[in-house]
């Protein structure tokens, strides 16, 4: 079976055709992992024994994918096998993937479970790409992710922590910091407010730290994963929110520090990412 992975914005995920996996159910390999069809239970399995770091190719996730005429169909399962609604980073390097191998020019369309995203190429510079990534409208209303909302009701607190929740296809909640906390605070704040009672689907979680437009940093805690780089999803949470509060306004973008680089993030109705991308190799599971 052969897979691509790659790094986006310090994320780094496996690729996978849908063909590819079906062909592989049938061998030794498939079978011995427990991958004895291409359901959503084989496929979370299969990215759970993949995304291991120490006996497996490593990756925060794994997308699923078939590629029709116009369209991708996307897929992305976390590092724990459970299903996601939606990856920015995930989404991003399937793009990567796909004007790779050529499939399409400079635009394409991913069709999601969120709905259809419009991704353009800006840029190549051999196995690196640079992206406009659609994500898109932020969703305060999402019932399903937060059935505790309450009508004119903006900020929540679980325990002492107070969090604004946003769906951006899929759930967030953005904590806004008053000052810069150690990491090790901040991990166990994300990893309680990810599995936390109240949120029915779990959540992704985005500790901020902001003093302006051009410095804002952000700590994420990914559902499925934990801690992470960087999330395309999340800053897009973020700038939902900020922009909500009146800290950005209309036609403003922002910029997020992280280890990876920074992160612009900008858009109206629907928000949009610049996004780097690479293609880190090629591989094939031999099991």
């Amino acid at each position: 079976m052969i897979f691509y992975k790659t790094v986006s914005a310090g994320n780094d995920f496996l690729h996978i055709d849908v063909e590819d996996l079906a062909e592989f159910v049938q061998t030794n390999s498939g079978r011995a992992l427990g991958v004895t069809d291409i359901s959503k239970t084989s496929r979370g399995r299969l990215a759970q024994c993949l995304c291991q770091r120490q006996t497996g190719a490593g990756a925060d996730g794994v997308t699923f994918y078939s590629v029709g005429e116009q369209e991708v169909q996307f897929e992305i399962f976390n590092r724990d096998g459970s299903e996601a609604e939606l990856s920015g980073n995930g989404m991003a390097g399937l793009s990567a993937v796909m004007f790779h191998l050529g499939k399409f020019k400079d635009r394409l369309v991913l069709n999601t479970r969120t709905g259809r995203k419009t991704h353009d190429l800006l840029a190549r510079d051999g196995a690196n790409f640079k992206l406009k990534i659609e994500i898109g409208v932020p969703d305060f209303h999402n019932t399903v992710f937060f059935p505790f909302l309450e009508p004119g009701k903006s900020v929540y607190t679980h325990g002492n922590i107070h969090f604004h929740p946003v769906s951006v296809g899929n759930p967030h909640a953005v904590v806004l910091l008053e000052k810069e906390l150690p990491d090790d605070c901040l991990e166990r704040m994300g990893k309680e407010l990810e599995g936390a009672g109240i949120f029915p689907n779990r959540t992704n979680v985005e500790l901020v730290f902001f003093r302006g437009h051009e410095d804002c940093r952000v700590f994420y805690y990914e559902r499925g994963v934990g801690r992470t780089v960087s999330s395309s999803t999340g800053s897009a949470a973020v700038f939902a929110v900020l922009r909500k509060l009146g800290y950005i306004m209309a036609g403003e973008d922002l910029t997020i520090a992280t280890p990876a680089g920074k992160i612009k993030i900008y858009g109206n109705d629907s928000i949009g990412i610049d996004n780097y991308s690479k293609i880190v190799y090629i591989g094939l599971y031999m099991g």
